[in-house]
C-alpha cells in the first residue's frame, strides 16, 4: 500500500474513533457486560470446586482467561449491522465511487472503533479479574496477551466485514452472524479452554480460526498452556490471509454483480 493509500484509510481510523469517544453509551453497556459475566463465572467456579468437583485449571487462571476472551469479543466491533443497512438503503453505491476500495474502509472503520474500544475493555475486565481473584499474572504474560489480543479482535472485526458483505445476496445477515458466533463461543474456547474439551471438538477447531482468535492470547494467562508466541503468529498470519482472500473474493462477485445489473 503507498503512503496516499495509508493516509486515506487512516482518516478513516481517525473518523471512526472520533464518533465511537463520542457515543459512549454502547461502550458504558460493554464495560457493565464485562463486570457481570466474571462476576458470575467467578461465583459458578467457585462453587464447583466446594462441591467437590475437581477443576482441571487453577480457578484464578481461568477467570483470568475468561477476561482474557470476553475482553477480545467486546472489542471487535459489529461491522457487519452497519454494511448491511448501507446495502439495504443503497447508500452502498455511492461509496463505491470513493477512491479508496469499500471493504477496506470499513475496516479501518471497524479499526477505529477497536483501538477506542480495547484499552477501556481491558482495563475493565483486569481490574475485576484482579478485585476477584486478588491475583495478577506476570507482566511477561501480560506483554503477549496485549499485542495478540488486540490481533485477535483485528481478525474477527476483518471476519464481520466479510459477514457484512453477504448482505450483497442476503436480505439479512443476522443468521450467518448468530451460526459464526456460537461457533466462535464454542470452538474458540470462549469459557473454558479447549484443553478441558473432549477430542472430537478439539480436532474439529484446529480447522477454523476461532482458537486463534480466542484460546491462542487467553491461554497465555494458564500456567499449564502449550500455546507458543510462535505457533500462534503462525495461526494468526494463515487465518488473516484467509479472511483476506474471502473478502477481496466476496467485494469482487458484489461489485461484478452489480456491474453486469447495470449498477
Amino acid at each position: 500500500m503507498t503512503v496516499a493509500g495509508v493516509i486515506k484509510y487512516g482518516a478513516f481510523v481517525r473518523v471512526a474513533a472520533a464518533q465511537a469517544r463520542r457515543e459512549r453509551g454502547e461502550l458504558y453497556g460493554r464495560v457493565v457486560f464485562v463486570a457481570v459475566i466474571l462476576g458470575v463465572f467467578s461465583s459458578l467456579w467457585h462453587a464447583v470446586a466446594e462441591a467437590g468437583m475437581p477443576v482441571a485449571t487453577d480457578p484464578k487462571a481461568l477467570v483470568w482467561y475468561l477476561a482474557v476472551t470476553e475482553w477480545i469479543v467486546l472489542s471487535a466491533p459489529p461491522m457487519h449491522i452497519g454494511i448491511q443497512e448501507a446495502v439495504r438503503r443503497g447508500d452502498v453505491v455511492c461509496q463505491l465511487g470513493r477512491p479508496v476500495s469499500y471493504a477496506g474502509a470499513a475496516f479501518a472503520e471497524g479499526l477505529g472503533l477497536l483501538i477506542t474500544r480495547a484499552p477501556l475493555l481491558g482495563v475493565t475486565a483486569s481490574v475485576c479479574a484482579f478485585v476477584i481473584t486478588g491475583w495478577i499474572p506476570p507482566l511477561s504474560v501480560l506483554a503477549c496477551v496485549v499485542p495478540f489480543g488486540l490481533a485477535a479482535a483485528a481478525l474477527l472485526t476483518a471476519q464481520y466485514v466479510w459477514i457484512g458483505l453477504l448482505a450483497f445476496w442476503l436480505e439479512d445477515v443476522s443468521p450467518v452472524y448468530w451460526v459464526w458466533q456460537k461457533a466462535l463461543f464454542v470452538l474458540g474456547g470462549l469459557m473454558l479452554p479447549i484443553e478441558l474439551y473432549p477430542d472430537s471438538i478439539r480436532t474439529a477447531a484446529r480447522f477454523t480460526p476461532f482458537p486463534a482468535a480466542l484460546a491462542g492470547p487467553a491461554s497465555f494467562v494458564l500456567q499449564s498452556s502449550s500455546a507458543g508466541a510462535g505457533v500462534l503468529t503462525r495461526d494468526l498470519s494463515i487465518w488473516a490471509g484467509v479472511t483476506a482472500l474471502a473478502v477481496y473474493w466476496v467485494f469482487h462477485r458484489a461489485t461484478s454483480a452489480m456491474s453486469v445489473n447495470g449498477g
